[in-house]
């Protein structure tokens, strides 16, 4: 018995035995005369055990089997291992068709010595920036290595996240962090949402020029530059979006907090996917960032979006692609890459370049060639640099 269930015995056996009276005992336990009438009319017919509750020792009609408890267990310690309550709730549901809740599934792992990796959050100890009111407004890209395929060998997942609604705009696996990485982000960005307003990214050297002193351009001249524009920033600034350096990891935690949720949530979603290699967890990104988004997503405050329409493909490829300036020789030819070329117009004819011109090559990201100076003329050809 319970030490409330030996009190009420305690009480009701002096009632019994007539050293308290009904009322007495009513008053002590906190109950009606008419429940002490009662419970003592029990104990007259049967044991005093009798009055302990009923259900006890009996199994709820809706407990889950041992089979049931058995399975979340060694789904815990095996492909799910790593994933928070909810998320194994989620994954339960939608894969094993079993439906229990993440308080559920805590008792079951703790009833079986199961530790939880994701305990109670800190307070926090600092005021978070509030969010952007329109959906982009600010865009923040950033990259982090992890060992994403449990190999030994890490990656660098390259994303960009949405400021106003929290939304996973793109996702991108390569061996570093790298302009490629980025590029590509870039490339799906505007494809689907469209140009944002403003990027808000860390100050690596793929996004601003460490070289201070290096000798500016006119057009950085022009434009108030105390730096000359990295590769990325001729980019963003050619698609006409803000580029904002943060000052701290803290100041973007949008994509910081990103990071943390995809080294659980990503990483269980990769293995249970049966994932191997680079290439398929590439192709498997767009279906996580769907799933991702329809979770975590949130509505902005203000429902007028601010990401203007892409440019079209033709255009875009040449803005991202890699590009390198070049002086036109004597013969109206430009070295790039070790080799000479010269550039034809539609018809196919050499065009001619003064000595000195400038001519700026770019090579897209599927290997197509290009070049464009200020005449502006399009040719296609094998023989010559295409010149748009």
């Amino acid at each position: 018995m319970s030490l409330k269930e030996a009190t009420r015995s305690a009480v009701l056996d002096r009632v019994v035995k007539g050293e308290m009276t009904a009322a007495e005992g009513a008053a002590r336990l906190g109950m009606s005369r008419r429940q002490i009438f009662r419970l003592k009319g029990k104990i007259r017919t049967s044991v005093i055990s009798s009055l302990s509750h009923g259900n006890r020792n009996r199994r709820p009609p809706n407990a889950l089997s041992e089979e049931t408890r058995s399975m979340v267990c060694g789904k815990a310690a095996g492909e799910y291992r790593g994933a928070s309550l909810n998320h194994m709730s989620e994954l339960l549901d939608r894969i094993d068709g079993v439906r229990i809740s993440a308080k559920t599934i805590g008792r079951i792992l703790k009833d079986a010595g199961v530790g939880n990796p994701h305990g109670r959050r800190g307070r926090k100890s600092h005021r978070s920036r509030e969010r952007r009111e329109r959906f982009g407004s600010l865009v923040q890209v950033d990259a982090t290595p992890f060992e994403w395929l449990e190999d030994g060998n890490k990656w660098s997942l390259h994303g960009a996240i949405d400021d106003a609604t929290g939304t996973v705009l793109s996702l991108r696996f390569e061996k570093n962090e790298c302009s490629s990485g980025y590029l590509r982000v870039m490339e799906d960005m505007p494809g689907t949402w469209g140009v944002p307003a403003a990027l808000y990214t860390d100050r690596h050297t793929i996004f601003f020029s460490p070289k201070k002193g290096e000798v500016l351009s006119e057009e950085d001249i022009i434009e108030g530059r105390n730096v000359p524009l990295t590769r990325y920033g001729k980019m963003l600034d050619m698609l006409g979006i803000e580029h904002i350096p943060a000052l701290s990891p803290q100041a973007k935690g949008r994509v910081e907090r990103l990071w943390g949720t995809l080294q659980h949530r990503l990483l269980v979603e990769i293995r249970v996917a049966g994932v191997r290699t680079m290439e398929e967890a590439n192709d498997f990104l767009p279906a996580y960032m769907e799933l991702h988004n329809g979770l975590f997503s949130v509505e902005p405050a203000n429902g007028t979006t601010d990401f203007l329409p892409c440019p079209e493909q033709e255009r875009l490829r040449l803005i991202l692609g890699h590009r390198d300036e070049r002086k036109a020789s004597a013969g109206s030819e430009i070295s790039w890459q070790g080799k000479k070329y010269q550039l034809a117009d539609e018809k196919g004819e050499i065009v001619l370049l003064r000595r000195g011109e400038t001519v700026t090559a770019i090579r897209t990201s599927d290997g197509g060639l290009y070049a464009v100076s200020p005449k502006k003329w399009t040719v296609k050809t094998h023989e010559y640099l295409p010149f748009s």
